[in-house]
This record gives C-alpha cells, structure tokens and sequence, in this order.
C-alpha cells in the first residue's frame, strides 16, 4: 500500500457528493445506498422498484426463498490505532460490531426471494428486529440494496486486489472456495456498531459461499470489501472505551505510529477517479450468516 499523490480539489468535491447523494445516510447509522434507483422502497402493499423482502407467516418461509441474517462481522483491514498508537481493532470489533450483533442491535440480512444457485439475486437489507431463539425477523419496510449475484467456479471469489491490505491481514480474511458467489459492485452505507454514522463506501461487494448448495443454512467465509474515501472517513466519529476519534485519523495513525507498525501502516490507498485518484482506504469483514424466518410485525 503506497501513499497517493496530491488530491486535486475537484476529485474531493467528487467524493463528497458521491458519498452524500441518494439514500446514503449521515446519523443514525442505517443501511442505505448511493441512487435512488439502486433501492428497493416496500411496503405492506407494495414494492415500488424490484424484488422484496415480504415476510412470510410465523410457520416460516416459502420453500424456494432462504433468508440469512450475519451473525459476526469483524474488521480484518486496515486496523485502527488510538492518539497513543495503540490499536483498538479488537476493540472495536468486540464492543462495537460483536456486541450490537449479538444483543439484536445491528440485523444486516441478506436474502434471496428464488433460490436458484446457478441465477441468484440477493437483496440486503436490515430487520426491524430479530427474535435470535426462535431464528426469526422482521424486515424493515423503509429500504434494501438490490445485489445482483455472480456464480464463481474458479478461484479467486475475491474481485478486490489482496496487495490493497496489509500482507498480515491478508492472511486473515475469510477464503471462500468455489463454487462460491459474488454480488455486483455497488456504493453502498454500512452501519458500523460502534460509529456515529455509517460508513458510506465505493465498490463495496460481498464473497461468499454456503454450508450446503442445494439447502443452505449458513453463509460461510464470507467477506465484506470496499472502499472507503476519505470525505467520509472523516464525517465518522467511533466511541472507543468511552473515548471519541475520528475514523481517518484512525485509519492514518498517530505521527509517528508507522514506526512500530510497519506490517500494519501505512493503510491509506488511493482509487481510481474520473478526475484523478480518490484518497481513502480498501476496508475487508469477515462475516458469517445463518437463516432466518421472514414475519410480520
């Protein structure tokens, strides 16, 4: 990962207004993404673009749709370090995103309204809430990202370059073996748990492969990328251990911090843009999902 060179004027104003426009959400952290076009908007009654996520009786789901809510997600790349150059990555992992998942706080769902491996179409959305016992949920009305799918029968399942993440944390990030499945590149706000805003990310995709092709019960090796500019970055706050710090300066490091973690920094990347590069940095989850049942509120 190599630093960028200047970030001309107009390539930041591009950020900016790719990161605010459409759906893409400032507080409270909320699922969201870049066009309206890109949104599927439901109703009890009706779906005004593309597929739904209609919910089921209580006895469960059809047979041909499956359901998957994440159940862990963990920031691999890049790790984020404290004023003092420590790095709270852990922290933030497990009081952030573990915690907020597991108490039911935070219920990113993916589902599949026909499930065909060879021609799935996935649509994102969050659950009103999750009843985690009796496996169920009730989606949230307001809005989901529809997610073209692509069969992979050749690895790599990754489309993002591994050279972008540290060569440490690489080695950590979820492999899903083919057949695995890939959805489209889309921009897309991420809901972190312990942010004050989601992260509103560019090329954003999710890799991953089931536990059992022809009746899934889980996603398995699943892995979360995309890239995050730094006009965004430094619209978040996250609260680490009762302290408060910007996402950028996380992501750059104290002055100094490179020093003594060099297999980590630096993290800043740069994208390619219509008008130069775009400064941010590639993030990667791990994440994992098991099904769940669709019901009414």
């Amino acid at each position: 990962m190599t630093m960028p060179g200047p970030i001309v004027r107009s390539s930041l104003a591009l950020v900016a207004a790719l990161v605010m426009a459409g759906c893409f959400h400032d507080s409270p952290p909320q699922l969201g993404c870049a066009t309206d076009a890109d949104c599927t908007t439901t109703s009890s009654s009706s779906t005004t673009t593309g597929a739904s996520m209609d919910p089921t009786t209580t006895t469960g789901e059809l047979s041909q749709s499956r359901t998957f809510r994440i159940d862990a997600l963990r920031l691999v790349d890049p790790h984020l370090f404290s004023d003092l150059c420590f790095d709270v990555t852990g922290l933030v992992n497990m009081f952030g995103l573990s915690q907020q998942i597991g108490d039911g706080e935070l219920n990113l769902i993916l589902h599949f309204a026909d499930f065909e491996p060879g021609a799935l179409a996935a649509v994102l959305g969050e659950a009103m809430s999750c009843d985690l016992a009796a496996q169920t949920c009730v989606p949230d009305d307001s809005v989901s990202l529809q997610l073209p799918v692509e069969q992979i029968t050749e690895a790599p399942c990754l489309a993002v370059d591994p050279s972008v993440f540290a060569v440490k944390n690489a080695a950590s990030l979820h492999a899903p073996e083919p057949t695995c499945f890939r959805t489209t590149a889309v921009e897309l706000a991420l809901p972190l748990g312990a942010a004050d805003a989601p992260l509103n990310m560019l090329q954003t995709q999710i890799a991953f492969n089931f536990d059992d092709a022809a009746d899934p019960q889980a996603i398995l090796q699943g892995v979360v990328s995309g890239f995050l500019p730094r006009a965004s970055a430094e619209a978040v706050d996250i609260e680490v251990s009762g302290s408060s710090y910007n996402l950028w300066a996380m992501v750059k490091g104290p002055e100094g911090c490179a020093a003594s973690h060099a297999e980590l920094l630096p993290s800043v990347d740069a994208l390619a843009g219509p008008d130069g590069p775009i400064e941010g940095v590639w993030l990667a989850f791990n994440a994992t999902a098991s099904r769940v049942a669709l019901v009414p509120p």
